[in-house]
């Protein structure tokens, strides 16, 4: 199930956890996307991967091209791993407005994500 995350409460979990709830964000919304789609993945693998040096690209790769598959392709993965790459915030938010947007349209028609 896809939840809906308000973007000030994440900003200011961010600052006091100085940056360590990024992590649980990547995490947590790597493995909704996942199971939205009906696919299996192993985010805990993908997310101890972006605490180690170019393993962490590989793992923003893996973010990157479930989220465009996610987003029906509204946004190519090549551009997503870029942004992680140089600008993550932007990506952060993009996809969270994303993900509230179907949290949204998901819980107002009774549909369930599993």
């Amino acid at each position: 199930m896809i939840k809906r995350r308000n973007m000030l409460f994440q900003f200011v979990m961010y600052i006091l956890t100085f940056g360590l709830y990024s992590f649980y964000w990547f995490y947590s919304t790597l493995d909704e996307m996942t199971k939205f789609q009906g696919k299996r993945t192993e985010p805990l693998i993908w997310t101890i991967l972006m605490f180690i040096p170019i393993a962490n690209l590989f793992a923003m790769w893996k973010h990157a091209k479930v989220s465009s598959e996610f987003t029906e392709k509204e946004y190519p993965p090549i551009l997503l791993w870029v942004l992680w790459v140089f600008v993550s915030p932007i990506v952060w938010i993009l996809m969270q407005i994303e993900l509230n947007r179907v949290a949204v349209r998901t819980t107002s028609t009774g549909q369930s994500a599993e």
